[in-house]
């Protein structure tokens, strides 16, 4: 049974969608509990055969222990697998009290001091996750972030992956009448897209034609909007709303562009990469580890509009370069970052704890 918070539009949400579809089904019945009612990925989920508890009450409720001790001893679950620390507070104790044999956790986010929240960087949260028979980290730098907490030995990497079979790469488009830039995700504060409009401006004022495309909603949609008005880039910069099809939102961009000051392992670059497209997004977290620097796309500090700026250009000026990092793109995650091979991978863990 995987337990998270809710399953709206995001990469933890989607990741459950891998699990539900390529688990082993001669071994293993899957299914989930969302504390959180709603959410765009519940259809999809189910569309595999796996059914979705909802709890209808926060983590912290003391009525989340009851009702999730009830599935777990009805289900009679084998393994319970958490996503994120926030489903411990209620979760692992309801496990444990249902003598459930394995409890494992996926960590999707990387420890930053101070920027991690209040309550998941607690003495709390630290001591649940101490009781886990196994902690699964998304990426290298996410495991790396978190030693310092937990038992090396039970802090295993599981690299994300994405569905292959949903992306189809094609050839760049090399228009010399625009360039299309596009990005997709939360409009929150840590994926710094205010650095990413300065970016598209800078461009604009180079003479490149630029159209910047944001795919994806949250908090910051207004504030992004005016930033962009601010700045004279309101025709060049267009807000599309969250969308399940990031496939065909990715088929319109020449580069996928990302500027976050902070991530786990972002499915969404593993997505561009897979549907061909070549990347320029910041050094940070586990993005180094799918995106190699001048092979399948560019780095860039985070926080920088003028090297976003700078590595953008090239891309813009090279459309054989553009043509070589997608190719190249789509063979890493073929190679690395499949959804089969991360599902597959966890499920040799679950045995390995058994």
């Amino acid at each position: 049974i995987h337990v998270i918070n809710s399953l709206g539009f995001g990469g933890a949400e989607k990741i459950l969608t891998f699990y539900a579809r390529f688990h082993d089904k001669e071994k293993y019945r899957v299914e989930v509990v969302s504390f959180y009612p709603g959410g765009e990925m519940i259809d999809e989920i189910e569309r595999y055969g796996v059914k979705v508890h909802i709890l209808g009450t926060r983590s912290s409720d003391p009525r989340s222990f009851f009702r999730l001790k009830k599935i777990f001893d009805d289900r009679r679950a084998g393994i319970v697998h958490f996503h994120n620390s926030m489903p411990l507070f209620t979760g692992l104790p309801a496990a444990i009290r249902s003598h459930v044999p394995v409890k494992v956790m996926t960590e999707h986010n990387i420890y930053y001091p101070g920027k991690t929240g209040g309550r998941l960087s607690s003495a709390v949260f630290l001591k649940l996750r101490r009781k886990l028979d196994a902690v699964i980290a998304c990426s290298k730098q996410v495991r790396e972030s978190h030693l310092h907490n937990l038992d090396p030995d039970r802090l295993i990497t599981v690299a994300n992956g994405v569905d292959l079979n949903q992306f189809e790469p094609r050839s760049v488009r090399t228009s010399p009448d625009s360039f299309q830039i596009g990005t997709v995700g939360s409009l929150t504060p840590k994926k710094g897209y205010k650095y990413l409009i300065e970016a598209a401006g800078i461009l604009a004022s180079r003479e490149i034609p630029v159209m910047l495309t944001f795919v994806g909603d949250g908090p910051l949609r207004d504030e992004l909007e005016q930033q962009a008005i601010r700045s004279g880039m309101e025709d060049s910069v267009r807000f599309t709303g969250a969308t399940a099809d990031v496939n065909k939102a990715l088929e319109t961009f020449d580069v996928f562009a990302g500027s976050s000051l902070r991530e786990g392992l972002p499915l969404v670059v593993l997505e561009a990469m897979a549907s061909g497209k070549p990347v320029v997004t910041t050094d940070v977290g586990g993005n180094r580890e799918a995106v190699i620097d001048g092979i399948t796309g560019l780095l860039v500090p985070p926080g920088d509009p003028h090297a976003l700026a700078d590595a953008l250009e090239v891309l813009w000026k090279d459309g054989g370069k553009r043509e070589a990092m997608g190719r190249a793109g789509r063979d890493r995650v073929e190679q690395h970052f499949s959804a089969k091979k991360m599902v597959a991978e966890t499920e040799k863990i679950y045995e390995s704890v058994l």
